[in-house]
């Protein structure tokens, strides 16, 4: 028997086993390093005063952005907010009047700054929280307070109420002899559009138009100096299924309305509107809708339609800039305003009152050439 045989592959055999020994007992070290390290670093981030790195961290906070708006160029603070120092200020005592305060970090100043930048930019919460050096729940916190308070008395109501019997005639309809006597008992216009939504769950079906996109359903009534008068927003249906029974007219009294709306006592179609358009090209979260649930994105509208009467009525010079806008989107199967459709004799007296109107209309400009020694044009225009 060869010994020395033997010796060599016993010694072989307690070497290849040292050795794994060895490097199993390597990786155990290293696996009980790594799994200490997790368990501390969990325990460290779980642990109150774990010192996590700031993320807004910007020299320029939304304060100090305020303030720069408010003591800088006049147009600025209209490029950036949407309405001009003086504007913001009246906003600003609208909100104090209605109980708004600062709170201990954000000034109602800057609680507005964010409301009317993420109005007219349409920029998301996280990116408005990088403009304002603020949390995204800190940004949703304000543009919901500032939101609620436009939309709900006492602001909203001061700016936005129907006309009732004792109104006084629009000025635009009394100074225009097209208009005036003919449309003397018109106190407005209606229209109606679709404003882009952003439901969850169950309101996704309930939101979807007939194109297949999401949206609110909106009706609005404006007087002829372009405010708005009433807002109705977000229920299920078109416009013209709605039981608007807060919308009243007084008697004798009527809007102009699009030719798709059908006509009634209360309406006098055809009549091109463009509300909408203003407004919309005014405020682009209308067009690009935050991720707020739906009860809180119908009162986008009439939060906006307030900004847009605040503005109209202190700073009127302000809307030239929007008279060719015309609306793109315009509300396209709306039919009656009524509880259910007209009835035929309110078919027939809208129908008798619109050709009587124009029949006057028609005399009058004929009368007109007669002055001017032109000849009447003997045509009847029904």
């Amino acid at each position: 028997m060869d010994y020395a045989s033997g010796d060599a592959e016993e010694g072989d055999m307690r070497y290849l086993s040292q050795t794994m020994m060895q490097a199993t007992m390597h990786v155990m070290h290293k696996v009980i390093t790594v799994v200490n390290a997790t368990t501390t670093a969990l325990e460290a981030y779980s642990h109150t005063d774990y010192d996590e790195q700031p993320y807004h961290t910007s020299a320029l906070s939304g304060t100090a952005w305020v303030t720069e708006l408010l003591t800088g160029h006049p147009e600025r603070i209209r490029c950036e907010l949407g309405v001009h120092k003086h504007v913001f200020y009246v906003l600003i005592n609208l909100l104090r009047q209605a109980g708004c305060r600062d709170s201990n970090h954000v000034p109602l100043e800057e609680q507005l700054a964010i409301f009317l930048y993420a109005s007219v930019t349409g920029l998301s919460i996280c990116h408005l929280g990088e403009r304002f050096q603020r949390s995204n729940e800190t940004i949703s916190k304000y543009f919901k307070r500032i939101l609620f308070a436009f939309s709900s008395p006492p602001i909203y109501t001061t700016y936005v109420r129907l006309p009732d019997a004792d109104s006084p005639l629009a000025p635009e309809i009394v100074q225009n002899q097209k208009f005036f006597p003919y449309l003397a008992n018109a106190i407005g216009a209606i229209d109606g559009t679709h404003i882009a939504c952003h439901p969850f769950g169950e309101d996704r079906h309930a939101a979807r138009d007939r194109n297949g996109n999401f949206s609110q359903n909106c009706l609005a009534a404006c007087s002829f100096n372009l405010c708005f008068t009433y807002m109705l927003s977000g229920w299920d249906g078109s416009a013209a299924d709605a039981h608007a029974i807060d919308f009243t007219i007084p008697e004798g009294k009527y809007y102009l309305a699009d030719a798709e709306f059908g006509s009634c006592d209360g309406l006098l179609v055809p009549y091109p509107g463009h509300t909408f358009g203003v407004i919309k090209r005014r405020f682009r979260i209308l067009l690009l809708p935050p991720e707020y649930v739906m009860g809180i994105q119908v009162h986008i509208p009439p939060a906006l339609c307030l900004v847009h009467n605040v503005i109209r009525v202190h700073d009127p010079n302000e809307m030239m800039e929007y008279r060719n806008v015309l609306d793109e989107h315009l509300l396209t199967d709306t039919r009656s305003l009524a509880d259910g459709p007209p009835t035929e004799q309110a078919h027939t007296c809208a129908d008798l009152r619109r050709d009587q109107i124009a029949s006057e209309m028609w005399e009058d400009y004929n009368k007109e050439r007669v002055q001017r020694g032109m000849q009447a044009i003997i045509e009847s225009l029904l």
